[in-house]
């Protein structure tokens, strides 16, 4: 909603997306090592209130900061689990609970679209170098709740983001923004009624 006013946009198009960039916990709290389970997953999405947590591989991660994502986990990813029900596949490595997932999921439009969105980084990203106005198209365009924040000059995710973060993040901006534009607006009516009564 705020894309289609000029006031939010200015604010969103004068804001980084690199605010979110949170490379030096990433891999810590953000994301779930390739061969720790779905259930260790599901963790850390609890913990942290994600919906969505990028599943990564440390030997390709390195020291470099961020994380090097070789798929996402999500907690939509147990109705799956809820329709077929395996729930055995809970137990399962990531990587090979990535590879049941591909095999089970039935290729409908929706799901088509969205694995052909996952992109260079096996995720649907957006580089911290873009505005926070790309950032919030790019997480609309894609329908999903968050997306994740990526480095190209790393080559690795470096944060995830949400509509609310970003709302949070410029709240504030806004209101100020706002608070201006009713004082000037308020002066303007002013100026135009003594104007009006002077004459």
């Amino acid at each position: 909603l705020a894309l289609c006013f000029d006031v939010p946009t200015a604010v969103l198009k004068s804001r980084e997306a690199k605010t979110f960039d949170r490379r030096n916990v990433v891999l810590q709290t953000l994301s779930v090592p390739d061969d720790k389970t779905v259930l260790h997953a599901l963790r850390i999405m609890d913990r942290e209130k994600l919906t969505i947590c990028a599943a990564t591989s440390l030997e390709l991660s390195g020291d470099l900061g961020g994380a090097v994502a070789v798929g996402v986990v999500a907690v939509a990813d147990l109705k799956l689990v809820l329709e077929t029900g395996q729930y055995h596949v809970l137990e399962y490595s990531i990587d090979d609970f990535l590879a049941w997932r591909k095999q089970v999921v039935t290729i409908d439009s929706a799901k088509r679209d969205r694995q052909r969105s996952l992109g260079r980084f096996n995720v649907v990203s957006c580089d911290h170098h873009e505005t926070l106005h790309v950032l919030a198209r790019q997480l609309l365009a894609s329908k999903l709740q968050r997306i994740f924040l990526s480095s190209h000059e790393i080559a690795r995710i470096v944060g995830i983001v949400s509509s609310r973060d970003i709302l949070i993040e410029v709240l504030d901006q806004l209101v100020q923004t706002s608070t201006l534009s009713s004082r000037m607006d308020g002066n303007l009516r002013d100026r135009v009624r003594s104007q009006k009564d002077g004459h």
